[in-house]
Order: C-alpha cells, then structure tokens, then sequence
C-alpha cells in the first residue's frame, strides 16, 4: 500500500487531497520567496490538478473508463505546465501582474502572497476540481450512462486539442517578434480559442462525472466557475482591455468572436 494510501485510511480521502494541495502551494510560496518570484504559481496551477487526479488514481481501484478520465486531468495538467514553465523560464522578470501586487504590497508582500496568491489558487483547484474528489468518494462503480460518458469525455479531449493548438499557434507568434495581433488560425475564429478550449475541457470532465453518476449534478458548478475565471477574472475580458491598446484591435473585435469559435 502506497503512502498516500495509508494516509486515506487514517484521515478519509477529501482531507487527504486538501492535505496534499495546501503542502504543495505551501511548498510553491516557499520557492516564490527564494526566487523572489510569484510567477511560479502559474506552473503549479495545471500541476494542482496533476496532483489530484494522479493520487487518487495511485490511491484508489477504479476501472478503465474512470482511469482514462483522470488520466485526461493528468494530461491537460502536465501540458498547461510544460506551457507555462517554457514560458516562465524565457521570462527575464516577474510577471507584471505580481510586481503590481508586490508595488501595492510593499514589504508585506512576501506574507500576503501566502494568502492572495498562493491559498486562493489551492483553494480554486480544489473547487473546480470538486467533480474529481467528488466521483472519487463513493461513485466509482458502474457508470450510470456510459454512451454519454464517453462522449463528454471526447468532448473534454476536442477542448484539450484545441487549447494545445491554440497555444502553439500563439507560441510561434511570439517567437517571430513581430508584433500586431495574431488573427490567423484558430485565432481568426475566436479571440481566445486557447481560454475556450479550456472551457470546453472542464465542462466535459464535469459533464462525465454527471453521466457517471447523475447525484453528482451540483458539481457542474465547478466548470462553470472555471468558465467564469476564464471570461470574466482572469481571461478574455482581461486581455480584450489589455489588447485594446493595440492598433488594429478594434477591427479584429468587430470580426472575430470573443470565446466561442466562428464556425462559418
């Protein structure tokens, strides 16, 4: 029996997996200190749900069908990550959204980001991936509609693909530094197919997890809280203000969609 086994035996396994997440952001504020650089939290986001999915697959028996959709978690995490981490890397300074926090802060930053930064994102992969821990707790015997399973979790794959292609396509942008607006690709069908994507993912995996087990319908919060985060707080609009700056942006508005890609 597996560490994290014996540790479900002792405290139950929704305390094991808070445990586990509130000793890895823990972790995560430890090294933003040492590198005097928040930006890290951007890698461990996708890595948060690695963790979740990946212990409980290590912890608990579960059959293909359920292995493949936290197996799905595992990748869409892994992938958001080495993302992330590439871009962090090539970065030469803190993310401009974590030196304003730290400005505003002043020498209270290096505690504040405990809260603010690290905590709240623990806190936000343990709500969105509620419909895991959920399934985990006493659903994982037999599916309740196993077509429609399998079909959210296709689901969930095509918005994975999407994201991955939408990230590479902006990535190659960049790296020809030539600045203006990237409107081909995806990107001439949605302004931000990479944050849709993601969407898409995450309603897919809730909706499985619903198809799986019916009781488990309130846990379709969580994708819609994700979808929240990616229109409203951190996403679309966020960068729609932002890019607002750039010549060319208003035409590129008024002919592409916002999240959801223009088919025709």
């Amino acid at each position: 029996m597996n560490i994290f086994a014996t540790i479900i035996n002792e405290i139950g396994y929704e305390s094991s997996i808070y445990l586990a997440l509130a000793i890895f952001m823990g972790s995560g504020w430890l090294l933003s200190l040492l590198l005097r650089d928040a930006s890290i939290v951007d890698v461990m986001w996708g890595l948060g749900y690695v963790l979740v999915a990946a212990l409980t697959l290590l912890a608990l028996p579960m059959s293909l069908p359920f292995t493949l959709l936290f197996g799905a978690v595992c990748l869409w995490g892994l992938r958001l990550a080495v993302h992330l981490g590439r871009r962090w890397a090539q970065e030469p300074e803190e993310d401009q959204r974590y030196q304003s926090m730290r400005r505003r802060a002043g020498s209270a930053f290096w505690w504040r980001s405990l809260i603010t930064v690290f905590a709240l994102q623990g806190v936000l992969i343990g709500l969105i991936a509620q419909p895991l821990i959920r399934l985990a707790t006493g659903y994982l015997g037999e599916i309740a509609a196993p077509l429609a399973f399998i079909a959210f979790l296709i689901i969930a794959l095509v918005g994975l693909l999407i994201e991955t292609l939408s990230d590479i396509q902006l990535t190659r942008f960049r790296a020809q530094k030539t600045g203006g607006i990237l409107n081909t690709g995806l990107w001439s069908r949605s302004r931000h197919p990479n944050y849709f994507g993601d969407a898409l993912f995450w309603w897919g995996i809730g909706l499985a997890v619903v198809a799986a087990a019916p009781e488990l319908v309130l846990t379709l919060l969580a994708p819609a809280l994700m979808n929240l985060l990616l229109v409203k707080i951190s996403g679309a609009d966020l960068l729609d203000h932002y890019m607002a700056r750039k010549p060319g942006f208003e035409a590129y508005r008024a002919q592409t969609n916002r999240f959801i890609p223009r088919i025709f």
